[in-house]
């Protein structure tokens, strides 16, 4: 371990004082600050950021080499793959500006990497407990999906990790099983991360994935309703593109949606059905979670914004894969006609 060297690659954009958070607990780990470097990578920002990057480093404010990277506003995928490209570590750990480091954190990624060359390492990112009920109910749901993730991983209920829990907040990999790929695809917008680990996944040698819950860091997101909406429906149209691409199969698509409750498939089915009627029944249901939330009815508001996310993913999803009502009977497990992509025709 002692021979390597390791690049922390934080992509950032107008998070001036959580950044801040994030380089101060780089300065306190339990790790050499000859064993590694923070690149960080300002994507446009306009709140300060840049002042107080060179502020840093002219100063001298870290023992370890901060090295700051200012680019115009071209998002996370560009931002991580200018920071690869300018790192001059072997390993590259991965950090959003948004996460505190815990002071074991870079020990328990190097370790990984000591043993296994081929190994990418995700870590949590858990919540703040003090922030519990002032955060939106949407943050809240967020904490308590990642949370059950590492629980099931803990416990044995979910076997195995996989490039689809490559998460970009808090992870690492060798520096040339990203290279070796192409880095990041920087016309994803989002889960370019996952993206780019079944391409890693696939490639020779192949990248193995592994969890490691004492690589700790604390997330303490900031986002609006708008933004949390647009994430499901997001990942909704680039599963799609994935499943056209032959990057998954639709029988995982069809599994993971088995796997929700029947009140859930109920809501989504019944929108994908009368796209219509999405509008109203989501404002219902948001206006309820948060009612939910402020009564501190964790559950509820949970189960309520979970209906939510699969509305917009499922809308998202069918919408872009252009066959509507026939992908939803496949899901379903009605397999009333073969399902053909659209482009395939």
């Amino acid at each position: 371990m002692n021979n390597l060297k390791f690049s922390v690659v934080i992509p950032t954009y107008n998070r001036c004082n959580s950044l801040r958070v994030t380089l101060d607990a780089l300065a306190r780990q339990d790790f050499s600050c000859d064993l590694f470097e923070v690149v960080v990578v300002s994507d446009g920002s306009t709140d300060g950021t840049n002042d107080l990057l060179n502020i840093l480093v002219s100063r001298g404010e870290y023992a370890y080499t901060l090295r700051p990277i200012f680019q115009e506003n071209a998002g996370p995928a560009r931002a991580r793959n200018r920071g690869v490209e300018e790192s001059h570590g072997s390993i590259i750990i991965f950090l959003d500006d948004d996460v505190e480091p815990s002071p074991g954190y870079l020990k328990s990624h190097a370790q990984h990497h000591a043993r296994n060359a081929d190994i990418a390492i995700i870590g949590p990112m858990a919540p703040d407990p003090t922030r519990r009920w002032s955060e939106p109910c949407w943050i809240g749901w967020e904490h308590a999906m990642l949370e059950k993730q590492y629980d099931n991983w803990q416990k044995g209920v979910w076997k195995g990790v996989g490039p689809n829990h490559f998460y970009t907040g808090n992870a690492s990999v060798a520096k040339r099983h990203i290279q070796a790929v192409g880095g990041f695809d920087e016309t994803f917008k989002r889960q370019e991360d996952v993206e780019m680990a079944e391409r890693m996944a696939r490639s020779e040698p192949p990248v193995s994935f592994a969890f490691d819950r004492e690589a700790k860091g604390t997330h303490r997101p900031t986002r609006t309703f708008a933004s949390w909406c647009a994430v499901p429906t997001a990942y909704g149209k680039l599963d799609a593109i994935r499943v056209r691409r032959g990057d998954v199969s639709l029988d995982l698509i069809q599994s993971n949606y088995q796997n929700r409750n029947r009140v859930t498939r109920a809501f989504t089915d019944l929108c994908v059905n009368m796209p219509g009627i999405k509008a109203p029944i989501e404002a219902v249901l948001v206006l309820l979670s948060q009612t939910s939330w402020h009564l501190r009815q964790a559950k509820v508001s949970l189960a309520l914004l979970s209906i939510i996310y699969n509305i917009r993913y499922l809308l998202a999803f069918t919408q872009e894969f252009g066959e509507g009502k026939q992908v939803l009977y496949y899901l379903r497990g009605q397999r009333l006609s073969k399902i053909v992509p659209t482009e395939q025709k």
